[in-house]
């Protein structure tokens, strides 16, 4: 199916919502708050095949910021049957993988004295080792180091402008910290994760000349999850999309932001939402819960929004099962009780989903499933497999493939090859290289 042909088809299929017509269509800067269940993925592949046909003259392309490595993979395999392949043209990753691949790696050369000739990533145990020397440079009493560094860390995600006088300021006790940590990993030639997106606002900041070159190569920015994506991505939005050119099309939702410990902030997408450049559309349709479920969240929220189900979908059902004690307890119940309820009700195993706040609680609901020998799938950083892992990604998708995928290209058989040759080569390859590999993991820096 041709590109064209495929957009048109995926078109016409939003035009029974308005909002995600609307979307798909937007050729200024736009923001969709897309609540649960909305299309947000259906509406943010749209617009972007849309804007790869009508908008992007080849070779230029587009740059789409994804919270994980999972989004991307979905998002390139949804692209994947609107006729949109990875290419030079399209870059699918994290706000870490794109601060990498094309502006530390492409431009960090070109600036005397910002990166050690040869720098690469730090591991854990080198991140930890420097923050242990830091420590020792800048406070001259005892205590845990890495105690301190948790709120030295909070600091450095959020205050991504070190031009203001807030930087030195507010806590100037952890900007010592901070700037200690990062001069003893230049020392050994080292980067560490959070040096990405940071290195990169620098970059954009203070050289115009970047920016001109990233809006040559992509003059249009989507952003997955924008509620999600931290300080450091925001600044370099406000920079790229605001002050030099780049269109932005931002899809997100601060009802849905979790993530605050890590430094995510809902109030960066109000902010976009309040400019008088940006058009706002709310999509309002949950195509994934019933009308009770919807009540109930707007319950839980405590807020009104206009959410409403799809006119004809089952209303849907909540059910309590109030359970005294502790975790152990709840742990049983769930297997006891809820579990057979629902298998009795007539939903299929791999129907049911059982969610809970750490992998500790995970552990718990693992040894209450195995003492009734119910076989179960687990998610989780506990996992036997751990989905993160780029193998276990690679072997999964192969698994796809050859069991019926290859029909219908879902995966890709190229990005099979090209997440091969990442696992093969991760260790010696260049990270313009690595730049052609969606969603893989961050290993190199040069």
């Amino acid at each position: 199916m041709s590109n064209h042909l495929a957009l048109e088809r995926a078109l016409a299929d939003l035009k029974s919502n308005k909002e995600q017509h609307d979307a798909a269509l937007e050729r200024g800067h736009c923001v969709v708050l897309a609540g649960p269940g909305s299309g947000k993925t259906k509406t943010l592949t749209a617009a972007m095949a849309r804007a790869l046909v009508e908008d992007v003259l080849d070779p230029r392309g587009v740059a789409c910021i994804t919270y994980n490595n999972e989004c991307a993979l979905e998002l390139e395999a949804r692209l994947a049957h609107l006729g949109v392949t990875g290419s030079e043209r399209v870059f699918i990753g994290t706000v870490h993988s794109f601060a990498l691949t094309h502006v530390i790696a492409p431009y960090a050369r070109c600036i005397p004295g910002l990166l050690p000739e040869g720098f690469r990533v730090a591991t854990p145990a080198e991140s930890r080792a420097a923050v242990e020397a830091a420590y020792d440079v800048v406070f001259d009493y005892g205590g845990n180091p890495h105690d301190r560094w948790r709120f030295a860390a909070e600091k450095r995600r959020r205050d991504v402008d070190r031009a203001l006088p807030t930087w030195r300021t507010h806590n100037p006790e952890l900007a010592d910290f901070i700037e200690a940590f990062e001069a003893e990993l230049r020392r050994k030639g080292l980067i560490d994760f959070d040096d990405m997106p940071l290195l990169a606002f620098k970059m954009v900041k203070e050289h115009g000349w970047i920016r001109d070159a990233l809006r040559a190569r992509f003059p249009i920015l989507f952003v997955d999850e924008y509620q999600d994506l931290g300080h450091a991505l925001h600044e370099l939005v406000l920079l790229l999309c605001f002050q030099s050119g780049i269109r932005l099309f931002a899809v997100g939702d601060a009802d849905q932001s979790i993530y605050g410990f890590i430094g995510a902030n809902p109030e960066l997408l109000r902010d976009l939402t309040a400019r008088s450049d940006v058009t706002t559309l709310r999509l309002r349709f949950n195509y994934r819960s019933g009308a009770k479920i919807i009540r109930a969240s707007l319950g839980a929220l405590g807020e009104e929004r206009d959410y409403r189900g799809v006119e004809g979908a089952p209303d849907g059902n909540l059910s309590f099962w109030p359970i005294q004690f502790g975790h152990d307890a709840q742990a049983q119940a769930i297997t006891g009780t809820v579990l057979p309820a629902l298998l009795t009700r007539g939903f299929a195993p791999e129907e049911i989903g059982i969610l809970y706040r750490e992998a500790w609680l995970g552990d718990k609901v693992a040894a209450a499933l195995d003492s009734a020998n119910v076989p179960y799938v687990r998610a989780d950083k506990n996992a036997l497999v751990k989905r993160s892992s780029r193998l276990a990604r690679f072997v999964e998708g192969c698994a796809s493939w050859v069991t019926g995928g290859w029909r219908n290209a879902d995966p890709r058989y190229d990005r099979l090859v090209r997440e091969a040759m990442s696992l093969v080569y991760a260790g010696r390859a260049t990270a313009v290289a690595k730049a052609r590999t969606i969603g893989c993991d961050v290993s190199a820096g040069s």
